[in-house]
């Protein structure tokens, strides 16, 4: 099943027109569980959820205070290690009323009618899809023409940078391609050669520092590939092969600053540590990580950091989850009540308040709440600034098997001694990519025409 674009896009322009007069709040309003529904009597509702400690006693501290405003209606959270653990579960047959699902699952889940589209019901309670959410997200959970999930969290990669280790204005005076800064000293974008400098003149000026570690995988190269400005799939929602043949400019650049001396690490210069390890203890100079990494970082003393995008401010990578209503659900009005409560603005604070979550909501998104002027890291928007050119990735299992494939030509290309050499490994990495997407089926071809015999 293949969603389209343009009918998603209609889908989003008419509901957002629909609903253009309900507005949308401030991130201190307080949300009504039940705005078109009397709940029924009795009513138990399971909400499936997956994910951090912290992220999940807040699934369930929403729960329960649901319940209380809605005594009628009891919620129970079910919650697995892992989204692919959940989204087995729900395969499986599980029965859950509200799932928190991977973007990538949505299609199957719809075709495999587990979910039910969830626009008119959410339309009839005021939600609010215009400016709030952006257009990529509404489509990502679309489904012919209907909006299957909403869009919740987001999780974008983003350039931990410990700032204490570089000083910018040397770089500046010295005539080195230095980053920008802000009055208030946060950091700008920078372009790929802004940051090979300061990985290199940050190792150059503090002994046994790195600049960053990089896997030489797909996986991991993705992020630094998007920021750099190359497209990494031949379609963002139904991916047939990569593009990177057609992104090979990209590809070379990126290969060219990261060969510069000192930038990437190697696991010797690890030296048993991870890499988040070692980026604490002031031995890395820049990370990639999504916002998960903020509470433990801010709970490192004595240490400046900040974040910013992939070097090339082209994109990143990253994905959505969304919250989808089984197909099964007992009450879809009850259930549909409790959605509504989950995606409201005081809902969404709370679970921004974790420190582990992204909301998809950008009214929250660019609120104190989540920007904390107050606390590192200063730059705290980009997270919210980069969804806007993320690009999203396949489903794991898919992703497992074409790091698999391409494991060879990707460490290859980090291996050139000319960076044009680097489009012959795209060129490999396209094709062995095809193996491991869904291809199109060719058109059959017209019978022959048989004359009849004389």
């Amino acid at each position: 099943m293949r969603r389209t674009r343009l009918a998603t896009a209609l889908l989003v322009a008419v509901l957002s027109a629909s609903l253009a007069a309900c507005g949308g709040g401030d991130p201190a309003s307080k949300p009504s569980p039940s705005t078109t529904t009397k709940a029924p009597t009795k009513v138990k509702l399971v909400f499936g959820v997956s994910g951090h400690k912290t992220l999940v006693d807040t699934y369930k501290q929403l729960a329960a205070e649901y319940t209380q405003e809605v005594p009628n209606v009891t919620v129970e959270v079910k919650s697995w290690p892992t989204a692919d653990q959940l989204t087995a579960a729900v395969n499986s047959g599980e029965k859950i009323d509200v799932v928190l699902t991977p973007r990538a699952d949505v299609a199957t889940f719809a075709e495999d009618k587990l979910i039910q589209p969830v626009d008119t019901l959410l339309e009839a309670r005021n939600v609010d899809f215009g400016d709030k959410y952006s257009r990529e997200a509404m489509e990502d959970f679309s489904v012919e023409r209907r909006l299957e999930c909403m869009p919740y969290s987001v999780s974008p990669q983003v350039v931990y940078v410990n700032t204490g280790l570089i000083d910018f204005d040397a770089m500046k005076e010295e005539g080195l391609p230095t980053p920008s800064v802000r009055a208030d000293g946060s950091l700008r974008g920078w372009t790929l050669e802004q940051f090979s400098s300061a990985m290199t003149y940050a190792a150059e000026h503090h002994k046994g520092v790195r600049g960053t570690y990089v896997e030489q995988n797909l996986s991991a190269l993705m992020p630094w590939l998007a920021g750099a400005g190359a497209t990494l799939f031949d379609d963002p929602l139904a991916p047939t092969s990569t593009a990177l043949e057609d992104s090979a400019g990209a590809y070379e650049e990126l290969v060219e600053a990261m060969n510069q001396p000192n930038v990437l690490a190697t696991a010797k210069d690890l030296n048993g540590r991870t890499p988040f390890q070692a980026f604490k203890q002031g031995r890395l100079v820049a990370l990639v990580g999504d916002r998960s990494l903020v509470s433990d970082l801010r709970a490192t003393d004595a240490m400046e950091w900040d974040v910013m995008p992939m070097p090339g401010g082209n994109g990143t990578t990253g994905d959505y989850a969304g919250l989808c209503m089984g197909s099964e659900t007992a009450d879809p009005d009850a259930t549909a009540d409790f959605l509504t409560y989950l995606i409201s603005t005081e809902s969404v604070v709370k679970m921004v308040r974790t420190g582990h979550f992204v909301p998809v909501n950008s009214e929250v998104g660019y609120a104190p709440v989540f920007t904390q002027p107050e606390r590192n890291p200063k730059n705290a928007r980009i997270f919210t600034d980069t969804v806007r050119d993320m690009q999203v990735l396949p489903e794991a299992t898919q992703l497992a098997q074409l790091q698999k494939v391409a494991a060879v030509a990707v460490r290859g290309s980090f291996a050139v001694t000319e960076p044009d050499q680097v489009e012959d490994y795209a060129v490999q990495i396209d094709e062995l990519s095809k193996t491991v997407f869904p291809q199109p089926t060719p058109p059959a071809s017209p019978s022959p025409s048989i004359s009849p015999s004389s």
